[in-house]
């Protein structure tokens, strides 16, 4: 019989690579997300589904250099509050900061961890149900959130949440999504050009994109 150690090790590997095909609701992920907090613990890149800390900085440096972050700050799918450090150690200014995930153990273990700081605060929310109040934002981020596909439509229901936090967001919002054709099994992809004229005609939006034409991840811009 194999030490408890090694057991918990190989139980840890195989959580971080499974990847659902969608979930049916957004509760369903969260609870995706909740067991992950629970089994992967003491590992936020695996909790995360990063490959490790330099992926997710990238992304971070792509996000905020492509829409600076001012003002009052949304941080949709936060999870366990990495940008916020983020924006701290690089001395990027800001208002406040408000994250929001679907995962209600993310948002327990991100509160517990910002505990007491002024200007942060954190909510377990399902934006699907519960839109955000219009304009009441000034520059959002939704950062490796949008791949995995959700419902009978996810690319309305990935709409719809897009949608909602740019009205949020008064400045505009930067999100991240997945290119069609550049990383063998991934669930839910778009062409960065074509999502991005969708968010043009559909939402009024000034778009740019952020594509290098290699990464899986590509990023996109909407401003008012």
């Amino acid at each position: 019989m194999k030490p408890l150690h090694l057991l918990a090790k190989k139980l840890k590997k195989r959580m971080f690579r499974y990847t659902p095909s969608g979930f049916p609701d957004p509760k369903a992920c969260g609870a995706f997300y909740d067991a992950r907090v629970g089994l992967l613990a003491g590992d936020d890149m695996m909790v995360l589904e990063y490959s490790g800390m330099e992926a997710q900085e990238r992304l971070f440096v792509r996000a905020t250099t492509l829409l600076p972050p001012q003002g009052e700050i949304l941080d949709l799918g936060c999870g366990l509050g990495h940008l916020i450090i983020y924006l701290d150690e690089k001395q990027l200014s800001y208002g406040r900061y408000h994250g929001i995930d679907v995962s209600s153990r993310m948002i327990d273990e991100a509160t517990k961890r910002h505990s007491g700081r002024q200007g942060i605060s954190f909510e377990h929310r399902n934006v699907l149900e519960d839109p955000l109040i219009p304009a009441s934002f000034d520059t959002g981020y939704i950062l490796s959130v949008l791949g995995y596909p959700i419902g009978d439509d996810p690319m309305r229901a990935m709409m719809t949440i897009i949608e909602n936090a740019f009205a949020s967001c008064r400045t505009g919002i930067a999100f991240s999504h997945l290119a069609s054709g550049r990383k063998e099994g991934l669930k839910f992809t778009t062409v960065p050009e074509e999502l991005a004229a969708r968010c043009e005609s559909d939402l009024g939006a000034k778009v740019e994109i952020d594509d290098d034409g290699k990464d899986f991840t590509y990023l996109i811009a909407l401003r008012h």
